[in-house]
């Protein structure tokens, strides 16, 4: 991905630079969209799963030219509530108690839990602030005053 037009031969020479002489096979125009691009190349789009192809380990890939996936990265409705779901049931799990903390969480646990970057989890987050609040809130008064009606050794509520 280039700010300005670049021909393909500047693009294969910044390649081979970067990767060696013989890294370049084809250099493509992409005409759809960067983050399917993305997932074609790593076998993570739906096709790709369902032909049961490789997929590539994320951290494997090397990324030239300052590249981020995630500016490219777009969520319907759905995807932005299940993954806000997803992250205040892991603020409940995990007793995260603030935004630090749920950053560390991320950058450490994020991809067994299916997360993309914090970049992309703060701009869903960013529009539910107060409800994210409320969870942290609930495990902090957890932590400093405790639960006196769970169970500690069966944790059920009495």
């Amino acid at each position: 991905v280039a700010k300005n037009p670049v021909t393909a031969d500047s693009v294969r020479y910044k390649i081979k630079c970067a990767l060696g002489e013989k890294s370049v096979a084809m250099v493509q125009i992409v005409v759809r969209s960067m983050e399917n691009m993305y997932l074609y190349l790593t076998h993570e789009s739906k096709d790709a799963v369902a032909k049961k192809k490789h997929e590539y380990d994320r951290a494997d890939i090397k990324l030239l030219n300052n590249f981020d996936i995630d500016r490219y990265i777009t969520l319907d409705a759905e995807d932005k509530d299940d993954m806000l779901n997803d992250v205040c049931e892991l603020i409940d799990d995990y007793n995260l108690a603030n935004m630090r903390e749920l950053r560390r969480f991320i950058q450490l646990h994020g991809i067994e839990h299916d997360l993309p970057s914090m970049k992309v989890v703060n701009s869903v987050l960013r529009a539910h602030t107060g409800l994210v609040r409320l969870y942290f809130d609930a495990v902090y008064q957890e932590r400093k005053y405790g639960r006196s009606d769970v169970d500690r050794e069966t944790g059920e509520v009495k």
